[in-house]
């Protein structure tokens, strides 16, 4: 009891202490509208209500805060479950909560609103400025449940009132690192070099929480280890929302143990610009660059490893990538839906010295059930997601690097890859050696069971030094040329170093393309060159170091229809139904 009116002593004098602080818009831009939420409940790791809070109506944007803080630092004081970690639950009522700035998150303690018809009733706001976070997590055992968050993101230019939409790294809906994120890189190499694996922030949840307007990411993540990001609908997967985003929907950072599941992520950009393109990505994992070529500060920092993004919705970023990882380790890419996009999938190392230099190759990635641009799966219908003009450039790229790392002493091979199972369509390509599925630096890729089509140079395209690659039962059908009257080929071989040689040996003769018995065992439909090998590559062998088992006869009665069914099946199990 006495514990109790500490509490509401508090509270009292936070009331009488603040009073009520209203926003000044900038030009047509929204601001976050008055607290209309009335309760907040604490509850303990059993889920038993310890205490119910009630806020007055004019309550102003600082006490709030206030308010909210110390309601999770209270339920942070509960006894801890030994089995999870956790020590209770901060609830919100119905309605909306504005803030002055952002909500902080303690050991142990989920926040989480109310839910009315599966839907979330309750919004967190804070004030938006270019730099603002909503909720930041910087320790383990946490969690966020049930809220939208509205970042109020601008849209209108302050000055000329004319629309546009801005890019500001640092406005986040949900920051997740013990990190000092004012800090340059460069300046956290120390920090770095003393985080053991085990100081890594761990078993985070964020489920069902819909983010919207912010400048830079929905959710970021950096140097954690065991983060779930989840949707409880995984047939419509609209639970768990990122839109109107600036840079990314999700982005991690030297992230381990991470799970994406049953999300919708859409609307992106502009992006931050690098050279001359506006770089902006749906889902996307990557560890901090030093912009210097420095060898020694770069191995500081860690690799994102143990990727699982599986069953989500990434639609409508028109400038640059959907599912990305930049030297990402042990990821895997499945069952994703890709729709307006410029560059649906793209999996890679870092680039250094303005591009000159690539280096810290991805390693041990699988591509499998995802598919791009799905017209014929009815897939913007039942999304809700509109077909616009986005042109995909290229479907499924995945590439090793020039150099193993910064000392420059070993070729960067991407080492196995597969990439089986995907539906690519519609990928027009502007480029020769662009295409629907394409790899590049590779050893044992093993590429199978895909379904390619109406797509323009390429269906499969070997770039340069790919070793020990198998292709397997894939479908490749109408592959046209663009408008740069391109040579179009169902597997088109575009580069030198495509053998058995570990390494770029010049001493692998090559083989004469035009074997007769390769030819034959593959069946293409509408693709000009079958097997098209690029003028002026060499050291090219298509014999057992380079497997190209037979392909599905496309001309056989109902080959297409019977293998578009299995893949029909197969993605609708996700989806919880079966018809096609």
């Amino acid at each position: 009891m006495k514990r109790l009116y500490k509490i509401a002593g508090i509270f009292t004098v936070f009331t009488m202490a603040f009073i009520s602080l209203q926003s000044t818009a900038v030009g047509a831009n929204e601001v976050c509208g008055p607290t209309t939420g009335t309760l907040i409940q604490l509850l303990d790791n059993k889920g038993k209500v310890q205490q119910t809070l009630s806020l007055e109506a004019n309550y102003s944007t600082t006490t709030i805060r206030a308010i909210v803080n110390e309601a999770i630092t209270r339920v942070s004081d509960y006894p801890q479950d030994a089995s999870n970690g956790k020590r209770g639950t901060v609830r919100l009522s119905k309605g909306q909560f504005t803030a002055s700035a952002f909500i902080m998150m303690k050991e142990g303690v989920t926040l989480e609103g109310t839910m009315e018809n599966g839907r979330p009733v309750t919004t967190m706001c804070t004030q938006p400025s270019s730099d603002s976070v909503t909720i930041k997590i910087m320790v383990s055992h946490t969690g966020v449940k049930n809220l939208i968050l509205d970042g109020k993101r601008r849209t209108e230019d302050p000055q000329t009132g004319e629309p546009r939409n801005y890019y500001a790294a640092r406005n986040r809906g949900i920051e997740v690192t013990a990190i000092d994120q004012s800090k340059s890189t460069a300046d956290l190499v120390s920090v770095y070099s003393t985080v053991s694996d085990l100081q890594r922030l761990q078993n985070i949840l964020i489920e069902d929480v819909q983010i919207t307007g912010y400048e830079g990411f929905g959710i970021y993540l950096e140097h954690v280890n065991g983060v779930t990001v989840k949707g409880s609908d995984s047939r419509k997967r609209n639970k768990m929302i990122i839109k109107d985003i600036g840079y990314a929907g999700i982005g991690g950072y030297s992230a381990s143990n991470v799970t994406v599941r049953h999300a919708t992520v859409r609307d992106l950009g502009p992006g931050e610009t690098v050279g001359n393109a506006k770089q902006s990505y749906g889902i996307a994992f990557s560890h901090r660059k030093v912009n210097a070529a420095d060898a020694l500060t770069q191995s500081k920092f860690p690799r994102s490893d143990t990727i699982a993004v599986d069953g989500n919705v990434v639609a409508d970023n028109p400038g640059w990538e959907g599912i990305d990882t930049h030297s990402g380790h042990n990821v895997s890419f499945t069952n994703n839906v890709i729709l307006n996009t410029r560059f649906p999938i793209i999996v890679g190392g870092m680039d250094y010295m303005g591009g000159d230099i690539s280096a810290y190759p991805p390693g041990n990635i699988t591509i499998a059930g995802n598919r791009i641009n799905g017209e014929s799966f009815n897939d913007y219908a039942y999304y809700d997601i509109d077909k616009n003009a986005t042109v995909s450039e290229r479907g499924i790229a995945v590439n090793g690097t020039q150099f193993h790392d910064l000392t420059e002493t070993e070729m960067g091979f991407l080492q196995t890859v597969v990439i089986k199972g995907n539906y690519v369509n519609n990928v027009q390509a502007n480029v020769e050696e662009w295409g629907g599925i394409s790899i590049h630096v590779t050893k044992n890729a093993l590429i199978e069971g895909n379904i390619i089509e109406n797509c323009f140079n390429n269906g499969i395209v070997m770039l340069s030094s790919n070793k020990f690659t198998k292709l397997k039962g894939n479908i490749i059908n109408q592959i046209h040329e663009s408008d740069e009257k391109f040579s179009s080929a169902g597997i088109g071989i575009r580069g030198s170093h495509n053998n058995g040689s570990p390494t770029n040996d010049y001493a692998i003769t090559s083989m004469d393309m035009k074997n007769k018995g390769i030819e034959r065992d593959n069946i293409f439909t509408g693709v000009g060159h079958e097997i098209h090998v690029q003028d002026k590559t060499v050291y090219n062998r298509l014999d057992d170091w380079l497997a190209i088992s037979a392909f599905l006869d496309w001309n056989k009665p109902n080959a297409k229809k019977k293998i578009m069914q299995e893949i029909h099946l197969m993605h609708c199990k996700t989806r919880g139904r079966t018809n096609l």
